[in-house]
């Protein structure tokens, strides 16, 4: 399966954009859970990503050099540890938008979510996430 991923970052008055096209797979466990596993490469270093793709919420896993889980809830501000190389950071993750549409009989489907990240009540950047997956 192919994963299109586009990412935009703004902090301030500036935005950078990422955009990564990958093999993936798209796995259903018993109890229901649905994951979408991939690989990212970039700068000469792999990343392992996963979403978690619940009902009403998203739980995105990247294990590289950094490892960072962010939880987005339609609405509502989760808490996450952010792992950098002078401690962790607790950061606030306020999801603006979320919407989903995985059609597992096909392997396809996209996930759309804009949050902000917040640390101890200040906005550090609002982000975009652009998923698309199909075999």
């Amino acid at each position: 399966m192919t994963v299109h991923l586009t990412t935009s970052m703004t902090m301030g008055s500036e935005t950078e954009h990422f955009e990564f096209t990958e093999s993936g797979q798209l796995i259903r466990l018993n109890g229901g859970q649905v994951y979408l596993r991939y690989l990212e490469h970039q700068d000469n270093q792999e990343t392992t990503v996963q979403f978690r793709l619940d009902e009403d919420r998203v739980q995105l896993d990247r294990r590289g050099p950094r490892q960072t889980r962010l939880v987005f809830e339609a609405g509502s501000e989760t808490m996450t540890r952010y792992q950098t190389e002078y401690g962790i950071i607790h950061l606030g993750v306020e999801t603006r938008q979320l919407i989903k549409k995985v059609e597992f009989t096909n392997h396809t489907g996209s996930l759309q979510a804009t949050y902000r990240l917040k640390n101890q009540g200040q906005v550090l950047g609002t982000y975009r996430i652009q998923l698309q997956f199909a075999p």
